[in-house]
């Protein structure tokens, strides 16, 4: 049987230490790319961006699933119904280990790493041709 709680995806993914680790990770990345200490050539970039961008399509595809999660199901009108809508409802998004907000945290962290991949990308062409630049100095005529 497959586990749809958000206990079930972050098992997928990984425990809630680890979401939160590989959002750190993703940030000190960003944040490394922007400095400049952190650059990635194009062909490496471009193998990185691809799984990204796989993860992010396999995501996406249950994004619909997600947002009809969002709303409470319609068990029916009786009092216990509506008792089990409510709950179902608040199990999928009330708390960061909830179904949604770990979906969402995972995207947000692959979002992060794509944009960090592509400063450095653009920093280790910006330094490449500065190297150019700076040996072709040196060239005798």
């Amino acid at each position: 049987m497959t586990d749809w709680t958000g206990a079930g995806l972050t098992g997928a993914l990984g425990d809630q230490e680890q979401l939160k680790a590989m959002g750190d990770q993703a940030q000190r990345l960003l944040a490394d790319a922007k400095s400049g200490g952190w650059a990635v050539d194009e062909e490496t970039g471009t193998h990185l961006r691809n799984a990204i961008t796989q993860a992010e399509d396999r995501l996406s595809r249950i994004s619909l699933n997600i947002e009809r999660l969002r709303r409470k199901p319609k068990f029916g009108n009786d009092d216990y119904a509506q008792k089990a809508a409510t709950h179902f409802q608040a199990a999928m998004d009330s708390d960061q280990q909830s179904l949604i907000p770990v979906y969402e945290t995972v995207l947000s962290n692959l979002k992060t790493i794509r944009e960090a991949l592509d400063i450095a990308m653009s920093k280790y062409d910006a330094s490449n041709e500065a190297t150019t630049r700076y040996l072709g100095t040196f060239k005798e005529d």
